[in-house]
């Protein structure tokens, strides 16, 4: 049993089969007892895929799956976009020693995991809120209640669809509750709950410093300046707009590194990935050669253009493209995105 992509960050390896070699800087770890596997899908989300060909849009999914062994802490995230990687990490949920050890699990396995017996058998930490459909199939909606010293209990926003057969939770959502956006729906997924899987299959791949509690941050270091520069970066020729494109003069080429540092490791960067980046202005235009970086591991197909998180990404000759805008005044739609990648060449130095 194989996990595609397993190529950076932490993964999971199922031994028995053809592994990933564990990265520079990472050591397994493993599993301790059955680790839950859930699949979630963001309803909320507006990533669309394009044909460059045609110029036909799709909608471009964003997917998380998560796996989390509740016996050791640890906890592994995939974000997928268009069923592409683009983040996974490893967390630790456990904290502290002896008397003052605490293990939560991750979010948003927690309101699933709070509520999960209350379908049958309501209790007074939860609420019924409403009825209605998911995907073609009769739902309960069930809320958690919160109640702080000396107050009544109040509704939390954290919601948990079941279905009313079969009472398996299908959706999650978090609605805000007398704040400044009150009644708005902040997060939507669907829910698939799969099987555990038995932890003596299951390692995880972990910095040599320790797991933190949180995801890495990914900084940037500048190295370089001037298309040269680029080409060293990239180990081909960069692909640009030329010296203005549409009334945007080049402003600048920088070339540094992405990757992710921890809180444990704070000095280090880990799965450094080269980048060459021209500046337009209003937008810039970031290339990335053999590594990717932490925020987008895998490419968009050949044939595809992703617009989403404020990105436009797109794969040519090796390259990975991602399109930043730096201001209201380039748009991030379909005929911007198609506009740049097909005026997209090779740099002439």
């Amino acid at each position: 049993m194989l996990l595609a992509g397993l190529a950076t960050g932490l993964v999971l390896v199922f031994r028995g089969g053809t592994s990933t070699a564990v990265p520079k800087g990472f050591h397994l770890v493993q599993a301790r007892g059955p680790v839950r596997h859930l699949r979630f899908e963001n309803l909320l989300d507006r990533g669309t895929a394009i044909d460059l060909s045609s110029g036909a849009a799709s909608r471009a999914p964003m997917t998380q799956e998560l796996w989390w062994n509740e016996s050791s802490g640890l906890t592994r995230t995939v974000y997928r976009r268009d069923g592409r990687i683009v983040a996974d990490w490893v967390e630790q949920h456990c904290q502290g020693s002896g008397p003052t050890h605490l293990c939560t699990p991750p979010w948003p396995y927690i309101p699933y995991q709070q509520l999960a017996s209350d379908a049958q058998r309501p209790k007074s930490e939860f609420r019924r809120v409403g009825t209605g459909t998911f995907r073609g199939r009769r739902v309960v909606w069930v809320e958690q209640l919160y109640q702080p010293p000396g107050s009544k209990p109040s509704l939390g926003g954290d919601q948990v669809a079941y279905d009313a057969v079969t009472h398996q939770p299908v959706a999650l959502r978090t609605i805000d509750r007398g704040g400044r956006f009150n009644g708005r729906t902040f997060s939507y997924n669907s829910l698939e709950i799969l099987p555990d899987l038995p932890g003596k299959k299951v390692a995880f791949v972990v910095p040599n410093g320790g797991a933190d509690r949180n995801p890495p941050s990914t900084p940037t270091v500048v190295t370089g300046r001037g298309v040269p520069a680029a080409r060293a970066a990239l180990g081909k020729t960069p692909l640009w707009l030329g010296r203005s494109f549409e009334g945007r003069r080049l402003r600048s080429v920088v070339v540094g590194r992405d990757g992710e540092v921890t809180q444990k490791m704070p000095g280090r960067m880990l799965l450094p990935a080269r980048f060459a980046r021209f500046d337009y202005g209003s937008f810039s235009i970031k290339e990335f050669g053999q590594d990717r970086p932490p925020w987008y591991l895998e490419d968009p197909p050949a044939w595809k253009l992703v617009i989403a998180d404020s990105r436009i990404a797109f794969a040519r000759d090796g390259i990975l493209v991602v399109i930043e805008a730096a201001g209201p005044k380039f748009q991030l739609d379909r005929a911007a995105a198609l506009a740049v990648a097909k005026a997209l060449r090779p740099s002439d130095g």
